[in-house]
């Protein structure tokens, strides 16, 4: 099935957006992102795929479903701190992949090959964090330090993987899996 097939099964069509409406944080009252890129709103999706089902708790979800240059991405916006988000994160990737395989009659064989990841995070509400985990690895994080990490990480056209979740999912759940700030994302997705 083609990406743009699966965007058109009527699950799908019944929730289509923006970017940027996906991007929003309630609590904060702010958008992660300008961007209106049509995209399919997997929160709704979910909504709707567990009305067909007695389920509590109700499963998790990733914000969005898009497509960007052909390919197929789930993403997901974290505007808190990782260090308490990132456990609900990865409950999110594995209960989407699987409402997802569901909806499209599909297994992670599929999903493996054609399904890429994104967590876009805020990193002012994560610094602490991050520091956190550069000091397990006894790297001392400063500004020029975290410059440097995001030049490197640019020139070798890497995308630094600070959560672990491309360690963890790319590979055998994922194509592709990648961590950008919210600035950085925005940036990706003007040169796409």
């Amino acid at each position: 099935m083609k990406n743009k097939a699966i965007l058109g099964l009527p699950i799908f069509c019944n929730h289509e957006t923006t970017l940027k409406n996906t991007s929003y944080n309630d609590a904060a009252h702010r958008y992660m992102t300008e961007s209106l890129l049509p995209v399919v709103d997997f929160d709704d999706v979910k909504t709707e795929y567990v009305r067909m089902y007695s389920c509590s708790p109700t499963p998790q979800s990733n914000d969005a479903l898009a497509i960007i240059d052909g390919e197929l991405y789930f993403i997901e916006f974290k505007d808190g701190n990782m260090r308490r988000e990132i456990h609900g994160v990865k409950r999110k990737i594995f209960e989407s992949l699987l409402l997802f395989c569901d909806i499209i009659n599909a297994t992670i064989s599929f999903t493996r090959t054609r399904l890429n990841y994104i967590l876009v995070y805020n990193k002012q509400k994560s610094e602490a964090y991050i520091k956190h985990l550069l000091e397990r690895e006894e790297v001392q994080e400063t500004p020029s330090l975290d410059s440097l990490m995001d030049d490197l990480g640019k020139l070798a056209h890497h995308n630094i993987d600070y959560f672990g979740l491309r360690q963890q999912f790319q590979n055998i759940y994922f194509k592709e899996v990648y961590t950008y700030k919210k600035e950085d994302f925005n940036e990706w997705l003007r040169q796409k």
